[in-house]
């Protein structure tokens, strides 16, 4: 059974029916519009604004994939009035994760609309909440120069994995861990995860078929520091990052931060009101939809393509038998949005979809819940 870095979280499997990249696993992501931050006082209104500010951080954070997005302008004059995008807040006791006393929490929900119409304003592209999973390969050497990969089946590594865990929360960051069956350790032995192979990471991590393959190897120094480094494989992209001597969580909130900025900067969409998105730019796309059966599926249909991510100025051109074509306006982004709907489950391509953006009809099948 592998282990999943959220839970209750459904996992999906999609297959996107052109292109290179055949598959995608996805998760709904909840609760990027809300966070928990612990406080000292229910009573101290300087510590609950400070509190919304760093709520606010954290939440902008989830949702572009980017730890820096703090050091936009336009985001550090949104940052001068936080309290503005609260939505509300309430107090909470309850255990701290680490040592298990008591601690006192505020819990902050923010304006889901207002927070959007910052980002649009400063031209800043939204990670959509569905999002493609990590597989990630975690080997730990100890202090005695033992090595042993992260299994929780094993009871192995549980420490890092729940380190990691953590980190890669904090960016909204969705993965899972290999089931390390007979296949998994006849696939990637444990040398070859050590040198962290690529040929040997792609091809174990071809029956999970992830695009976004994650390899993390980590020394654990006597002084309680570590020696680290993590590879990150997505697609033809290879990127790594890692640390000569720093604190474990240090080391593994760079490696979340790495792997979110790619997935987002892949995944992100603006939309057309935007700053920065030129009229050149806000493309008129079709859309065909089949397998529309009856007012119910009509409904649905319209209220997901609405839904969608970066669409706006969504007109339904036709119906005919069962099939609905729509004109919308993609805002130049034809790309990103082919990419989210092969994540997503609601639409399942129905002909050879465009994966750029000189295409101009999309075609797809509705698939009835």
């Amino acid at each position: 059974m592998t282990t999943k870095f959220f839970h209750g979280l459904a996992v999906i499997l999609l297959v996107l029916g052109c292109g290179k990249w055949q598959a995608a696993h996805a998760v709904e992501v909840t609760g990027l519009y809300q966070t928990s931050l612990p406080v000292e006082s229910r009573e101290d209104q300087k510590q609950r604004a400070r509190a919304f500010t760093a709520g606010l951080q954290e939440v902008l954070v989830k949702l572009t994939g980017h730890a820096d997005i703090v050091a936009v302008p336009d985001i550090q004059e949104a940052l001068k009035n936080a309290q503005s995008y609260v939505e509300g807040w309430t107090y909470q006791t309850r255990p701290d994760p680490r040592t298990q006393q008591q601690r006192l929490v505020i819990d902050i929900s923010f304006y889901q609309a207002g927070i959007q119409r910052m980002l649009d304003n400063a031209g800043i592209g939204l990670w959509p909440q569905t999002r493609t999973e990590t597989v990630v390969w975690l080997i730990i050497q100890d202090e005695k120069d033992e090595r042993v990969v992260a299994d929780s089946n094993a009871g192995t590594g549980l420490l890092e994995m729940q380190a990691l865990n953590t980190q890669a929360a904090k960016f909204g960051l969705p993965g899972r861990y290999p089931a390390w069956d007979m296949e998994d350790q006849d696939a990637m032995p444990p040398d070859l995860l050590w040198m962290q192979d690529e040929a040997a990471l792609r091809a174990a991590s071809s029956r999970y078929q992830y695009d976004s393959i994650l390899a993390i190897r980590v020394i654990k120094l006597v002084t309680g520091q570590v020696v680290a480094k993590s590879l990150h494989l997505f697609r033809d992209h290879v990127q790594a990052t890692e640390v000569l001597e720093g604190t474990l969580d240090d080391f593994l909130k760079a490696t979340a931060s790495m792997v979110a900025r790619e997935l987002s900067d892949n995944y992100a969409v603006r939309t057309v009101s935007g700053k920065g998105v030129t009229s050149s730019e806000s493309q008129l796309l079709l859309l065909s939809v089949d397998g529309v059966h009856g007012l119910n599926d009509y409904a649905n249909v319209l209220h997901y393509v609405q839904s969608l991510a970066g669409i706006s100025e969504v007109h339904v051109r036709e119906a005919r038998a069962d099939t609905l074509t729509f004109s919308l306006n993609a805002a130049g982004q034809v790309r990103q949005l082919v990419e989210n709907l092969a994540i997503d489950r609601k639409l399942q391509v129905a002909g050879k979809p465009a994966a750029d953006a000189s295409s101009s009809h999309l075609y797809y099948r509705w698939q009835s819940q």
